[in-house]
C-alpha cells in the first residue's frame, strides 16, 4: 500500500510538472509574452493564488480554464499527501514496504540483536544499555517503533521470523540474538533461522512453558529463561528474607 501511494503521488508530482510546462508555452505562445513571465502566470494560476495579468485573447482564457480545472486537483492531492506524511510522523521508508518499513539502524559489528519489544524485551535492552553493549530491536509493531524511533532506539521494524529482516538487521556480523517474542514455536523457529544464518552467534531465549526449554536448548539456544519461574524465586528469596531488613523493597524495577 505505501509503494502504490508513494507512485501516486511521483505521478502527480510529474502530471503537475508537465501541465505547468505545457501551460507555459501555450500561455507564452497564445498571449505573447516571454517564457519566463509565462512560466510565472501559469504557476500563480494553478496554485490559485492568482495573477494581475490580464488575459486578452479567447484561447487564452480557454487555457487558464484548463489549467485551473487540471492544476487544483494535482495541487491538492500532492499538499494532502505531503499533509498526512507530516501530520503522522512517521519515518516510514517511501520504497520500504512492509519489511523494514521504520527504520532508525546504525551499521553494527558485534551487536546483540533483540526480538520483540515486549516486557521482557524492554528489560533487556534497558539492562544492554546500562552495560553499554551495542544492540538492535526488531520489532513487528509500527506503533512502538514509532516511539523507540522517537526515544533514539536502534530499531527496525518488520517481523523477526523473516529472513530478509535478520540480514537487513546485520545478523552475519552480529555477535548474539536474544528471542523474546510471545510465543515458544516462534522463538524456536526464530533460533532455528539465526543459527542458519549465522553458526557464530550466541543465542538466548525466553519460555513460557517448562516443555519448550529443553526443545528451544536442542534447537541451539544457549541460555533459555523462564521469566515466570525467575520472578517467583526472586520474590521467595525477597520474602524469606524480610525479617532481616525493615525497609520496603522493590524485588524487580526499571531503573
Amino acid at each position: 500500500m505505501a509503494n502504490t501511494n508513494f507512485r501516486s503521488f511521483i505521478f502527480g508530482v510529474f502530471l503537475l510538472a508537465a501541465i505547468i510546462l505545457a501551460g507555459t508555452y501555450a500561455f507564452s505562445v497564445i498571449e505573447g509574452v516571454d517564457l519566463f513571465n509565462s512560466l510565472y502566470h501559469v504557476v500563480l494560476i494553478v496554485t490559485t493564488v492568482g495573477t494581475q495579468f490580464e488575459v486578452a485573447t479567447f484561447y487564452g482564457k480557454i487555457l487558464v480554464m484548463v489549467l485551473l480545472a487540471f492544476g487544483i486537483g494535482l495541487v491538492l492531492y500532492i499538499a494532502i499527501f505531503l499533509g498526512g506524511v507530516i501530520i503522522e510522523g512517521q519515518t516510514r521508508l517511501l520504497l520500504g514496504g512492509i519489511k523494514g518499513g521504520l527504520v532508525r539502524m546504525r551499521k553494527e559489528r558485534n551487536h546483540t540483536i533483540v526480538c520483540g519489544y515486549g516486557k521482557l524485551g524492554k528489560y533487556v535492552c534497558n539492562t544492554l544499555k546500562e552495560k553499554k553493549q551495542k544492540y538492535l530491536i526488531i520489532e513487528k509493531n509500527v506503533d512502538k517503533c514509532t516511539g523507540l524511533i522517537s526515544s533514539g532506539e536502534n530499531v527496525l521494524q518488520g517481523d523477526a521470523l523473516d529472513p530478509e529482516v535478520l540480514k537487513k538487521a546485520g545478523i552475519k556480523k552480529a555477535k548474539g540474538l536474544i528471542a523474546t517474542l510471545g510465543e515458544d514455536a516462534d522463538n524456536m523457529y526464530l533460533i532455528m533461522t539465526a543459527s542458519d544464518l549465522n553458526p557464530e552467534l550466541y543465542l538466548a531465549a525466553k519460555a513460557e512453558d517448562e516443555h519448550a526449554v529443553d526443545r528451544l536448548h536442542k534447537v541451539g539456544a544457549k541460555i533459555v529463561v523462564l521469566p515466570q519461574v525467575v520472578g517467583g524465586k526472586q520474590l521467595a528469596d525477597a520474602f524469606l528474607d524480610i525479617e532481616k531488613t525493615e525497609e520496603l523493597e522493590t524485588v524487580s524495577k526499571e531503573k
